[in-house]
């Protein structure tokens, strides 16, 4: 039986869209006035997945935490990640106005609680902004634990990310499920059989969720009948 439900935030509980895409275009354009490097503007949004004015499935922007997001404007200045480090902090407050739930997840986050699921965020964005979200919506009472980009040297899919969580709560591998929207979370744990649900709510296509045992249009599908997908009709829990 299933103990343990792993969400992913961005585009997964959060609409990814409303936050994260005009930030990245307002990020390029504030760093390259800031360094007077206009003409790398199309070079650095490429290599961070930012095309056409869309995030790219399974880029950097897509999955990548903070740190490793400054490390490619520090690869284009000296300096450029602790002025990205900067600029993040001095928008918070913009982030945090723009962030939207994806509908029906707050259901789900609260149906799977009343049923005695533990539900843990996992996530490559910081914990000051996942908390942050946590508050917004009143989510305190179905959010069990949350692990963030910033509170391991490990990120996803790396299923070390995870070992907070195991000792914690004592549960291997097989009593949990992880949900997401891109390649680092269906392909967490992937060898160590950790089974995962892919969600189209994202920045992915089904064909880039590679290693999802299942692919949703969004977390609100994840319960059938008011019992989750993945749960056997009867079990005892062995």
């Amino acid at each position: 039986m299933t103990h343990i439900i792993l969400f992913d935030k961005d585009g997964t509980l959060m609409d990814y869209h409303k936050v994260w895409t005009p930030y990245a275009k307002r990020s390029i354009e504030a760093f390259a006035e800031a360094f007077d490097c206009h003409d790398i503007k199309d070079e650095l949004a490429h290599r961070l997945g930012l095309i056409n004015g869309e995030i790219a499935p399974n880029s950097v922007l897509a999955s990548g935490t903070g740190d490793i997001i400054q490390d490619y404007f520090e690869r284009y200045q000296p300096g450029g990640g602790q002025w990205m480090k900067d600029f993040y902090e001095e928008n918070l407050d913009a982030l945090r106005e723009s962030m939207e739930l994806i509908e029906g997840a707050s259901d789900v986050l609260s149906q799977l609680a009343a049923s005695g699921y533990k539900n843990i965020i996992v996530t490559s964005d910081s914990r000051l902004s996942t908390e942050y979200f946590i508050r917004k919506f009143s989510l305190e009472s179905v959010v069990h634990e949350v692990v963030a980009g910033d509170d391991s040297p490990f990120h996803k899919p790396d299923v070390r990310i995870l070992d907070p969580i195991r000792k914690k709560f004592g549960h291997p591998l097989e009593k949990m499920v992880m949900i997401g929207d891109n390649r680092a979370d269906t392909m967490l744990g992937y060898k160590e059989g950790l089974r995962t649900i892919g969600v189209l709510s994202g920045t992915c296509r089904k064909e880039d969720l590679e290693g999802a045992d299942l692919v949703l249009g969004s977390v609100a599908e994840v319960l059938d009948d008011g019992r989750f997908i993945f749960e056997e009709k009867s079990s005892d829990d062995a």
